[in-house]
């Protein structure tokens, strides 16, 4: 009888941990995932700079970005690298459309895949035409990663970079979450951080 006694509150006492687990856990997920999102967006303070880069991937919000850059004289150029020509072109349209001549508009030589490469194609880029800051406009989710290629891609260089997020993106901290895509690219960055670091990207 003891026995089944010391049984049933042993099942109790679990039950309990079990349940409070569960409450801490609801109560505590947001902040959790709210913390996962805010690591990969990182803004360095903003300086003036000679060129301002618009990294490729997107539609024309980093562009957009760096076009009010340029116009509140954050910069004299706008680099933007070079993945094939229907992507150039229709970004050098919403720059000019933006506001910025076609000659401050650049890119790059290299044609790049990803961002190991674009951090190399920039490099060669800013060497040759003897800049020596820019400042890095991407998607807040991509920042991180950003951040951590140019500065070691660039290391040695004597160039300094700023690696700025797109102002108004969807992408935010606080609801990354609740969409499939912003799962997916959350996922999807982390995976890539990690493969760079072992050398795998």
């Amino acid at each position: 009888m003891k026995a089944d006694n010391k049984r049933r509150k042993s099942g109790r006492g679990c039950a309990w941990v079990i349940l409070l687990l569960i409450i801490f856990l609801v109560l505590s997920a947001p902040l959790i995932l709210r913390g996962i999102g805010a690591v990969l967006i990182y803004a360095d303070p903003l300086e003036d700079a000679d060129s301002v880069v618009a990294l490729s991937g997107d539609t024309g919000d980093r562009v957009t970005e760096a076009a009010w850059l340029y116009e509140h004289q954050y910069a004299d150029y706008l680099f933007i690298t070079y993945t094939d020509e229907p992507a150039r072109d229709a970004l050098i349209r919403s720059a000019q459309l933006a506001g910025i001549p076609g000659e401050r508009v650049i890119v790059t030589e290299m044609q790049v895949s990803n961002t190991v490469d674009e951090a190399r194609a920039i490099k060669a880029l800013a060497e040759e035409r003897a800049q020596d800051s820019l400042i890095i406009i991407t998607d807040p989710f991509h920042t991180l990663r950003t951040r951590i290629i140019f500065r070691n891609e660039l290391q040695g260089s004597g160039i300094a970079i700023q690696v700025r997020p797109v102002v108004g993106h969807w992408y935010r901290s606080t609801t990354w979450w609740r969409t499939a895509e912003g799962r997916r690219y959350t996922l999807e960055e982390y995976l890539k951080i990690l493969l760079y670091y072992f050398g795998r990207y």
